[in-house]
């Protein structure tokens, strides 16, 4: 799990490497007028990797200096990429501005500094159910008169899960199809490739488009993609052929989930040849499942047979069951 999370973590990272990214989640995902008077030509990645006192690697984060009607603010994105919902969150980001707050301390001496404005991205299955302020995780004191002491540090959410799939379509840009790439299962996901590939194919910017093939190619196990599948100039359906021709990638990752249904099987019958046959019949599923997709996104026969293994007659029988 920690070599999938630093993998995503790393994913992440690269893509808001891009400026451009940064302002399509401020454009698209935070609903706030000052997001609007940002000077999206003067934005400024920060280096985050000062030491901090608490959650020493645990955390992945990116921070912007945005600059918008003569007043500085800092974006610090939280990359939250776990398995389970850290209860502790709010907590975490009071120490990370605390600590961004001394850092800029020791290098400037003023009466006053800009506004953090902390957002966690958060990409788990498992629903958010952490308070979004920090306040929130304090008992209320029965003397009214210690509710001022209370810290109170908000932060913004944006809960990947959340979304409808209707809604990041018709947002129609790069971050909107990583979250809905992000979001949606194997299955679901093939569904929308032609979608997909529409938005990438029409996307102008090539720092966004080289942005989402860093992405993509870290989001399938880092596979580099061939030098001839490059999204810079690929038209719609040369980007929808990438897609498919991504399951050639995925495709052990799908056989070993059979393998492993298979085996579960082969024990509960506590059989040695009944888990090989479940482990032959998980392959196969997991073969006749990519060669249908595949078919569903007019792959041709020979790539298929060349993918799966399975025989072309076998192949011709099932786009003929798809008729």
């Amino acid at each position: 799990m920690k070599i999938v999370k630093k993998k995503y973590d790393e994913a992440y990272k690269i893509l808001f490497d891009y400026p451009g990214m940064v302002r399509q989640l401020l454009e698209n995902f935070i609903s706030m007028d000052w997001v609007k008077w940002v000077d999206y030509q003067k934005l400024e990645k920060v280096n985050a990797s000062f030491v901090r006192k608490n959650y020493k690697k645990k955390e992945s984060d990116v921070i912007y200096k945005l600059n918008f009607e003569g007043q500085t603010a800092y974006l610090y994105l939280l990359l939250e990429f776990q398995s389970t919902v850290d209860p502790s969150m709010p907590f975490r980001i009071q120490s990370y501005v605390n600590d961004f707050y001394e850092s800029m301390i020791k290098k400037e001496k003023k009466d006053r500094y800009p506004i953090v404005f902390p957002v966690v991205i958060y990409n788990g299955d498992k629903p958010w159910t952490v308070p979004d302020n920090l306040k929130d995780k304090i008992e209320i004191p029965k003397d009214s008169n210690l509710l001022p002491y209370i810290p109170s540090l908000k932060y913004f959410k944006v809960i990947i899960n959340e979304f409808k799939k209707e809604s990041l379509l018709k947002i129609r840009n790069i971050l909107s199809t990583v979250f809905l790439i992000e979001k949606l299962k194997p299955e679901e996901l093939e569904k929308e490739f032609g979608k997909i590939a529409k938005i990438i194919s029409d996307e102008i910017d090539l720092d966004l488009k080289e942005a989402f093939q860093n992405w993509f190619q870290m989001f399938i196990d880092g596979v580099s993609l061939p030098v001839s599948e490059t999204l810079m100039n690929a038209s719609e359906e040369e980007v929808y052929t990438m897609f498919a021709n991504t399951l050639k990638k995925m495709e052990k990752k799908w056989e070993k989930i059979g393998e492993k249904k298979g085996e579960k099987k082969g024990e509960k019958k506590g059989e040695k040849k009944g888990e090989k046959r479940g482990e032959k019949r998980g392959e196969i599923k997991g073969k006749i499942e990519t060669a249908v997709n595949m078919l569903k996104l007019k792959a041709d026969i020979d790539f298929i047979h060349q993918v799966t293994g399975l025989s072309l007659e076998e192949i011709k029988k099932l786009s003929a069951a798809l008729k």
